[in-house]
């Protein structure tokens, strides 16, 4: 933490902070909102002239998020300004300004933190992938909180009755398919050896039979005259454009999944036999895709006029500097939805990502006439029955299996 400092050399690190975000940011509206965060933060301390400029900082982010120190604001304006006070708030502890920041994060409590490990362990020994650890110990979370705060410091101290209150607590809070997933998860956490064994009562009657309604809630899909508005709305005359095009079309013509788009590498392109050749990260199934043109010719475009320079193997490169690959949680959803609303694409209670573009070729595709199997096989589902789930995403070809009843006469 920063000792006391002259208003004078904060205004020096600040004007620094400005000249920073202002050459991460070059010509952008983002850079002159946080430049004014940054300033009105020096006006705050004026009237602030007792107080270490880091104790302004938690009062300063309340006062122009509405919300408490560091915790989620409620708007995306909002959002913004919060960014630039964690810039401030890390320049003055001498930190460097980070890539992504989390409000406030509620933390599995720190006497599970070992079993956690232990889990960790187990299910990367049995194959399991990074995202589908790091999406179930999400899940483990509110279980672990819940039965922390019902007074149980380690898992031999779970009686049955306490969790049965906790399976309780998902009515009304979880769909059904999110209730049993989480449901699912604990039952795999129990399996885990080093967990099962302190274990004081068996939790398997409680977990038999869990089931989940896979239709509960529709896919969403659109049209093929949608998508292609939505692909003709992005501007390809800017780097992020170009970027962005690109991925839509991998997901719209593909069907590949966000993963497996972040993670798609220079060498996995065979410019001779022209195709993409990579192995999902979800199922580990190799893919060989024909090369069409044009999605060729939309990563030639991004790759020489758009793509940063960099050692970096990976072809999606973050166009703003640090010049990285992108997260392994980042899904570009927010970037894509974008460009639905730019089309005017009714979005409402649909989701609008690159994922829906997956499950719209599924259902183009279905609409068609194409097998479930050769559907299957084109998305890389391990088994034509996670593919079943499209078929219920297309209510005109429901429309059109549904019978006519017949006119009953007296």
């Amino acid at each position: 933490m920063a000792d006391f400092i002259l208003f004078n050399e904060l205004q020096l690190k600040m004007d620094q902070l400005k000249e920073q975000v202002t050459t991460d940011l070059p010509d952008s509206k983002l850079a002159y909102v946080y430049c004014g965060i940054i300033e009105d933060f020096l006006l705050f301390c004026k009237q602030e002239p007792y107080c270490l400029p880091v104790d302004n900082v938690p009062k300063y982010y309340e006062r122009v998020t509405g919300v408490s120190s560091y915790m989620r604001p409620s708007t995306e304006c909002k959002k913004r300004k919060a960014r630039a006070v964690l810039f401030i708030r890390d320049t003055l502890n001498g930190c460097g300004l980070a890539r992504r920041y989390i409000y406030h994060p509620i933390s599995i409590p720190e006497t599970f933190q070992k079993d956690i490990q232990l889990y960790n362990e187990w299910q990367v020994s049995k194959g399991c992938s990074r995202s589908t650890i790091r999406t179930r110990i999400g899940r483990l979370k509110p279980f672990l909180i819940f039965i922390f705060k019902s007074g149980c410091s380690s898992i031999d101290h779970l009686d049955a009755q306490t969790f049965v209150d906790f399976i309780g607590t998902l009515n009304g809070h979880y769909s059904s398919t999110g209730k049993t997933n989480i449901l699912y998860t604990i039952r795999s956490y129990f399996a885990c050896p080093m967990i099962r064994m302190n274990l004081k009562f068996n939790p398997d009657f409680f977990l038999e039979n869990l089931h989940t309604n896979k239709h509960e809630r529709l896919e969403t899909a659109y049209s093929a005259e949608e998508i292609r508005k939505v692909l003709d709305s992005v501007d390809r005359n800017s780097g992020q454009g170009k970027m962005l095009y690109l991925m839509m079309l991998l997901a719209s013509v593909y069907g590949l999944r966000s993963s497996d788009i972040r993670t798609l590498q220079l060498s996995n392109i065979d410019w001779k036999k022209q195709c993409i050749k990579l192995s999902q990260q979800k199922t580990k199934r190799y893919l060989e895709l024909p090369l069409i043109q044009e999605v060729c010719l939309a990563l030639l475009d991004y790759i020489k006029n758009a793509r940063p320079k960099t050692m970096d193997a990976h072809i999606f490169i973050r166009q703003r500097p640090p010049h990285v690959p992108y997260a392994d949680d980042n899904r570009f959803a927010e970037k894509v939805r974008t460009y639905f609303k730019k089309a005017g694409i009714n979005t409402d209670r649909k989701h609008a990502g690159l994922h829906s573009m997956r499950h719209s070729l599924a259902t183009g595709m279905m609409s068609d006439g194409v097998q479930i199997s050769e559907i299957a096989t084109i998305l890389g589902h391990t088994s034509p029955q996670s593919t079943t789930r499209y078929i219920w995403s297309d209510i005109s070809q429901l429309r059109k299996a549904s019978m006519e009843v017949m006119p009953y006469a007296e």
